[in-house]
């Protein structure tokens, strides 16, 4: 083999090792996207849309810690975790919960959240 293939090939090794860092979780997170999906509750009349910023989200593991906080209040109906953004979509019923209630769960929950207006 020549220098300049082994070198390519090396390089190319090298790319693809170190590509797996989006996957990996932080230390005591689970990276629960194999998971099936559950179905998504039916959305209602009520129900309105709202983003957060949210800081300390690390990793997929990170986002389904908040999801699963989530999950628990009344009145949320969906969760869409931007991880790359640091960002959090939430629609939820807003006779049942506020934006201002579900940043205080996402902090709670170990993560800084801030609604965006």
């Amino acid at each position: 083999m020549t220098r300049k293939l082994k070198l390519a090939l090396a390089a190319s090794f090298l790319a693809g090792a170190f590509s797996f860092s989006a996957a990996v979780a932080c230390p005591g997170h689970d990276n629960k996207q194999a998971k099936a999906e559950e179905k998504a509750p039916e959305v209602t009349a009520d129900a309105t849309v709202a983003m957060f910023r949210v800081d300390g989200m690390h990793c997929a593991g990170c986002g389904d810690h908040v999801k699963e906080a989530l999950a628990k209040a009344g009145g949320v109906l969906k969760v869409e975790v931007k991880q790359a953004d640091h960002k959090i979509v939430v629609t939820f019923q807003k006779t049942k919960i506020t934006a201002e209630q579900i940043a205080k769960l996402i902090t709670e929950a170990g993560y800084p959240a801030t609604a965006e207006v």
